[in-house]
């Protein structure tokens, strides 16, 4: 849901970010994109709540292996271009203060 020019932005400001299509799993289950951060180590970064909110939810009370999750609000953001650079630049200093997110759910 977020544009694939975000990662290499959030790249560019030195984090180790892909996006879904870039790992393959443009058009995949919420699931396999969980999964995938898992095996990986990655925190997520969506804006899709309902589905991610509940696999969280999921994982966390079966003690099966979770990573943070963090939830973004595009309407809080301009609309067009500028998106990726404010949504960038709001990701970047929430990764700089909190180098070590709990894994759990995070609304920067």
């Amino acid at each position: 849901m977020l544009p694939r020019a975000l990662a290499v932005q959030l790249t560019e400001l030195g984090h180790d970010a892909v996006s879904v299509h870039e790992v393959g799993l443009a058009g995949a289950g919420d699931d396999e994109v969980f999964e995938l951060a898992v095996t990986q180590g990655r925190l997520i970064v969506t804006e899709n709540f309902a589905d991610f909110a509940l696999l969280l939810e999921g994982r966390l009370s079966s003690d099966s292996p979770c990573v943070p999750v963090v939830f973004v609000r595009k309407s809080n953001f301009p609309r067009g271009g500028g998106i990726v650079a404010h949504l960038a630049t709001h990701l970047d200093r929430w990764a700089r203060d909190h180098r070590e997110p709990y894994i759990g759910a995070h609304w920067p």
